[in-house]
């Protein structure tokens, strides 16, 4: 049931793209960074991801992909992967009902894969010459796979806000709020902001200075409920 969920809302992402119009637009991003040590301590960490808005006019297709990886002295640390897609159709300026679908594995969560469905309305709340405030809200479904290999699933209410403003003509200040809200108190709530500050270095490279805190409001017992990560990495747009 979940794959195919999951498979509904990638579907109907590429259908948008079939009905589409000529007048097709890409914009993309790719963002890497890592660090390696060697001698008395062994480290690795790499940090890579890659967000594409494809604009159809009537439909906006979001699609992305992020990886962590931490190794030290050969124990591994850190190992975690997701992908998604987020169609947006619009309805006028400022206002779209939107589909998304993510899949996400974490080695050391409580959980072997977390899967989530979600539609509902999207709204730009706020928007000037130099900053811009979106916000998504909607009912959806998350799958859990368990680490004992048991499957399990909720209701959720998927709230996301989205603030950028632009600091400078070649920096930008982003905030990103996430959080899929479970129905049922036994399950897990999930949630993730993402605070960051870009600067531009020449032409189209720049550098991101980010911190992410991931909040689970039912982890495990031998699990910490709230997680951090402070990344600097190299990020490219095509």
């Amino acid at each position: 049931m979940k794959k195919l969920l999951i498979a509904g809302a990638v579907a109907s992402l590429m259908s948008a793209t079939v009905m589409a119009e000529e007048d097709k637009s890409w914009a993309a991003t790719a963002e890497l960074g890592g660090t390696m040590t060697t001698g008395n301590t062994e480290t690795s960490t790499l940090v890579a991801k890659i967000d594409a808005t494809h604009n159809l006019g009537e439909w906006v297709n979001n699609y992305y992909a992020d990886v962590l990886y931490s190794k030290d002295d050969e124990e591994k640390k850190a190992s975690r992967w997701k992908i998604g897609g987020k169609g947006a159709y619009v309805l006028d300026e400022t206002s779209s009902i939107f589909v998304l679908g993510e899949h996400e594995q974490d080695e050391f969560s409580g959980y072997d894969s977390v899967s989530s469905f979600a539609a509902g309305y999207s709204k730009n709340l706020f928007k000037s010459d130099t900053a811009t405030f979106d916000a998504d809200l909607g009912p959806g479904m998350k799958f859990f796979d368990v680490e004992d290999g048991e499957s399990e699933k909720t209701g959720i209410l998927h709230v996301g806000l989205t603030y950028e403003n632009a600091l400078s003509e070649t920096s930008k200040f982003s905030q990103i709020f996430v959080s899929d809200i479970a129905f049922e108190d036994e399950k897990s709530t999930l949630s993730r902001s993402e605070t960051a500050i870009t600067a531009n270095i020449m032409g189209e490279l720049a550098m991101k200075l980010g911190f992410i805190v991931r909040h689970d409001n039912n982890a495990g017992l031998d699990k910490k409920s709230v997680d951090t990560e402070t990344t600097i990495t190299l990020l490219y747009t095509f």
